[in-house]
């Protein structure tokens, strides 16, 4: 049975990334991340953040990192990996904007009071 985690700090070996070609090191090295925080995990979904894949990525695409550590937090359905200098935030429900304009438009009417009836003034021309 795999323990339960909320949060674990895994060093990553990226070397068995080199024996592929020059042009798909970078490729590997992020299928080999993704693999072994897999295997450590046991979790299906795996989010990766944009600072981890800049830090593979940073290099460019011939000269990868030999080896990584990196931050793995648990949430509800999916497993999230951060560089262990990085702050975790939350991400919020993304709206759409007919959503939002729903919302807007129910604030609008819910803070404007009803106005009298106002009479419109006729002008005479002469």
């Amino acid at each position: 049975m795999v323990k339960e985690f909320k949060e674990k700090t895994i060093t990553v070996n990226l070397s068995k990334a080199f024996e592929k070609p020059e042009t798909k090191r970078a490729k590997g090295a992020l299928k080999i991340l993704i693999d072994k925080i897999r295997k450590e995990t046991r979790a299906k979904n795996i989010k990766i953040t944009n600072s981890v894949n800049e830090a593979i990525w940073g290099k460019g695409l011939f000269k990868s990192l030999r080896k990584i550590t990196v931050k793995v937090v648990q949430e509800k359905d999916n497993v999230r990996v951060y560089l262990p200098e990085d702050k975790i935030v939350e991400e919020k429900k993304q709206t759409t904007k007919k959503e939002t304009i729903k919302e807007e438009k129910s604030e609008a009417k819910s803070e404007v009071p009803k106005e009298e009836k106002q009479t419109t003034k006729k002008v005479e021309k002469k």
